[in-house]
Protein backbone atom coordinates (compact mmCIF):
# COMPACT_ATOMS: atom_id res chain seq x y z
CA UNK A 1 0.00 0.00 0.00
CA UNK A 2 1.41 3.48 -1.13
CA UNK A 3 2.08 5.53 2.20
CA UNK A 4 1.56 8.98 2.45
CA UNK A 5 5.22 11.36 1.40
CA UNK A 6 4.42 13.41 4.81
CA UNK A 7 5.02 10.20 6.72
CA UNK A 8 7.83 9.55 4.47
CA UNK A 9 9.58 12.63 5.37
CA UNK A 10 9.14 12.53 8.92
CA UNK A 11 11.41 9.15 8.93
CA UNK A 12 14.18 11.51 7.44
CA UNK A 13 13.50 14.50 9.21
CA UNK A 14 12.95 13.51 12.96
CA UNK A 15 11.70 16.97 15.23
CA UNK A 16 12.36 15.22 17.93
CA UNK A 17 16.38 14.38 17.92
CA UNK A 18 18.46 17.29 17.09
CA UNK A 19 21.52 15.86 18.26
CA UNK A 20 21.44 13.66 15.36
CA UNK A 21 21.05 16.41 12.90
CA UNK A 22 23.87 18.29 14.50
CA UNK A 23 26.63 15.59 13.81
CA UNK A 24 26.14 15.30 9.97
CA UNK A 25 28.01 17.11 7.37
CA UNK A 26 26.44 20.58 6.29
CA UNK A 27 25.15 18.95 3.06
CA UNK A 28 23.24 17.43 4.91
CA UNK A 29 21.43 20.30 6.31
CA UNK A 30 21.11 21.84 3.48
CA UNK A 31 18.88 19.28 1.86
CA UNK A 32 17.48 18.47 5.40
CA UNK A 33 16.38 22.41 5.07
CA UNK A 34 14.98 21.91 1.50
CA UNK A 35 13.18 18.96 2.67
CA UNK A 36 11.16 20.85 5.50
CA UNK A 37 10.47 23.42 2.64
CA UNK A 38 9.14 20.72 0.61
CA UNK A 39 7.10 19.47 3.48
CA UNK A 40 5.45 22.83 4.57
CA UNK A 41 4.55 23.78 0.60
CA UNK A 42 3.29 20.37 0.16
CA UNK A 43 1.11 20.86 3.51
CA UNK A 44 -0.15 24.53 2.59
CA UNK A 45 -0.91 22.85 -1.26
CA UNK A 46 -2.67 20.33 0.43
CA UNK A 47 -4.94 22.98 2.81
CA UNK A 48 -5.79 24.81 -0.48
CA UNK A 49 -6.48 21.74 -2.44
CA UNK A 50 -9.30 21.17 0.32
CA UNK A 51 -10.70 24.46 0.45
CA UNK A 52 -11.14 24.37 -3.04
CA UNK A 53 -12.93 21.09 -3.45
CA UNK A 54 -15.02 22.16 -0.20
CA UNK A 55 -16.65 25.17 -2.09
CA UNK A 56 -19.15 24.98 -4.36
CA UNK A 57 -17.44 26.21 -8.24
CA UNK A 58 -18.53 29.91 -9.20
CA UNK A 59 -18.95 30.35 -12.68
Amino acid sequence: MARDILEVLDEFVPAENPRKWAKLASTVDSRRLELLLLKEILIELRKLNQIKQASPPQW
